[in-house]
């Protein structure tokens, strides 16, 4: 049988490659139409480089991702993007007299990352720039939280996987909330993944700005109308009686962070007020929220939205809503926590009304391998979750008293809706 490499054209590859190439020379970078090309050119190169070069020099590169991650991690935690000038350069020296740290080192460093092509070199010997992508790791840029969270939830408890699996057994995690490997490799594995960082005060603050980026919380998401994977305008329109005594609530943002979906929702559902809404979560998430909303005042979008500390793996206490949201919470768990939250959401889902729902929107794990799809999934791993797939969400569902009304999903889109009612 002919191996994979047997069979890749490296001819038809190249000629592929500079089609593309073709395509967008000339045009801005940031042309949204250009962005599928971009990416295919990139995953083309990709596949070049693996399949021609040395087979050792292939092994040797995923070397050099070890180091350059940890060279810029230390850069992200010292500030030292935001000392390099946008336009301009600054010398090994100078960068080392605001970083007060030793010139030899931080010579070190730079050059690894301008090795990588992470930095660029200055016009003078001993002096380095930005590079195209170097500016998204300054302070004030939320990819830079996202990559120190990439690396504090992911690469530091995968240096430990080897002493975890050894202890817990090469399986799953499968402790409950605690003894993930997350919580192993931060030194506290009798811990959830929350409390340990709750320990580390800076890192804790990394990942807030992290969450509060719409590139992880899901960016832009149509919610309405064509080109909306879930059409929620329905909810706006519904006239029925909700909550436990007939009240307004309609929507149940289960876990719901700071309100980034609720304010969404209030925005582009026609009909939906802030005073039929409830916003849960842990009581430091949602005293922050009460903060950024009271900032607002009476023109803030979650005005009039019931604010309550909730954990939900407990009694779900508002009774009877029109819609209990789940977004980016069942992957965090193991099937026996994730089975758990929905039976608290099936129970309280009202007896007499047909329409209510139980809406989980979350990445779910692709059917092709797909390398950013399964990072996130070792992601998860490391928190005791996983991605799932519609097999995998229907067994949930109906292991916790639900019925799969609809599975929204879109060919080679991560993300999906589904969409559950009382069984």
């Amino acid at each position: 049988m002919a191996s994979p490499s047997s069979q890749f054209d490296l001819v038809k590859a190249a000629e592929s490659l500079l089609a593309d190439a073709k395509h967008i020379a000339g045009h801005d970078e940031t042309d949204p139409a250009d962005l599928q090309t971009r990416k295919r050119i990139a995953e083309t190169c990709r596949k070049i480089a693996f399949e021609t070069a040395p087979k050792v020099d292939v092994v040797k590169a995923e070397w050099v991702v070890l180091a350059d991650v940890a060279a810029w991690n230390l850069f992200i935690s010292w500030s030292a993007f935001d000392h390099i000038p946008l336009s301009g350069s600054i010398t090994f020296s100078e960068l080392a007299t605001v970083l007060n740290a030793e010139e030899s080192l931080v010579a070190r460093i730079c050059t690894l990352l301008i090795s990588t092509l992470t930095l660029s070199p200055g016009p003078t010997s001993n002096s380095v720039s930005h590079s195209r992508i170097s500016p998204l790791l300054r302070t004030a840029s939320p990819i830079s939280a996202l990559a120190a969270v990439a690396v504090g939830n992911g690469m530091k408890p995968y240096a430990h996987w080897p002493e975890y699996f050894s202890l817990y057994g090469r399986r799953e995690p499968s402790r409950g909330q605690t003894h993930t490997p997350f919580s192993y490799a931060w030194g506290h594995p009798e811990l959830p993944p929350w409390e340990v960082k709750a320990l580390f005060p800076e890192y804790s603050s990394q990942f807030t700005r992290a969450m509060k980026a719409r590139e992880i919380i899901g960016g832009d998401v149509k919610l309405v109308g064509e080109g909306a994977l879930y059409d929620f305008s329905w909810a706006g329109r519904w006239e029925g009686k909700t909550g436990e005594a007939g009240g307004p609530v309609k929507v149940v943002d289960v876990g719901g962070g700071l309100g980034q979906l609720l304010r969404d929702l209030l925005r582009d559902v026609e009909g939906l007020k802030g005073e039929e809404c409830v916003l849960q979560d842990r009581r430091e998430v949602i005293e922050e929220a009460n903060s950024e909303s009271e900032k607002e005042g009476d023109q803030g979008v979650l005005k009039g939205v019931t604010m309550m500390e909730h954990d939900f793996h407990q009694e779900q206490p508002v009774k009877g809503a029109l819609i209990y949201l789940l977004r980016r919470i069942l992957l965090d768990y193991s099937d026996d926590l994730a089975i758990n939250i929905l039976k608290r959401l099936a129970e309280a889902l009202p007896e007499n009304d047909p329409q209510a729902r139980v809406i989980i929107m979350e990445e779910r794990l692709l059917e092709q391998p797909v390398t950013q799809n399964r990072i996130v999934d070792f992601v998860m791993l490391n928190l005791g979750g996983k991605l799932r797939n519609e097999k995998m969400y229907r067994e949930l569902a109906k292991a916790a008293g639900l019925t799969v009304v609809k599975y929204h999903s879109r060919k080679g889109d991560p993300v999906c809706v589904v969409e559950c009612a009382r069984a």
